[in-house]
């Protein structure tokens, strides 16, 4: 009888295990929560959030924008439309924009919204925003593409508010970025594989609503 062959080994590599920890997040104004902290606020806090002219945003989101690689995509409606007594739409432009002027490593921004009050503008400043960051950077460094589509409402379906930077998605309970005035909430620390949030985020881009 004929010896069979040895079968080969197979070497199996482990998966490497996501160093993603969802965290939840409330903004606060400055000297109302120890830093590092994320609690509800008293009634102190909330007061004094909702007089500022500027309120204080989440500096971990504008962190992980900074340090990005590939990619931060955006769905919300009003993220270019302020709030409070006194809105002040081109200062919100202008917040937004500015999270994405330092950048060395990001090669895409994908921002999807509803009109803001001056389109126009907001199509100028995204349209610079690509070249100026692309001539800074220089040769040695990718360029960024920066892009902005005013079509969320061709895809009729989206309540909250998503953000993906690489490959992490956060979900905000009101506008990206925490600029609400109100109470509220975002969490970090999401797989988009897992969750299927690249896919989704491409229907909604594409407007596929059939």
């Amino acid at each position: 009888m004929p010896k069979l062959s040895p079968t080969p080994a197979v070497s199996v590599v482990p998966e490497a295990e996501s160093t993603l920890k969802p965290q939840l997040l409330i903004p606060c104004e400055p000297h109302y929560r120890e830093e590092g902290a994320q609690y509800f606020p008293d009634i102190a806090a909330i007061k004094a959030r909702q007089n500022v002219e500027r309120v204080q945003i989440f500096d971990e989101f504008s962190n992980a924008i900074l340090a990005a690689q590939s990619r931060v995509w955006i769905i919300d409606k009003r993220i270019l439309s302020d709030d409070g007594k006194k809105p002040k739409h081109n200062q919100r432009l202008e917040k937004v924009s500015n999270w994405f002027r330092d950048t060395d490593q990001l090669k895409s921004v994908r921002i999807l919204t509803g009109a803001p009050p001056d389109q126009n503008e907001a199509l100028d400043v995204f349209s610079d925003l690509s070249k100026e960051v692309t001539d800074r950077r220089g040769p040695l460094y990718p360029p960024l593409d920066a892009q902005i589509k005013f079509t969320i409402n061709k895809f009729p379906y989206i309540h909250d508010r998503f953000a993906i930077i690489d490959d992490e998605l956060w979900h905000f309970g009101a506008t990206v970025g925490g600029f609400h005035r109100h109470v509220n909430a975002a969490s970090r620390g999401w797989d988009v594989n897992a969750h299927k949030a690249i896919d989704f985020f491409e229907m909604a881009w594409k407007g596929l609503s059939d």
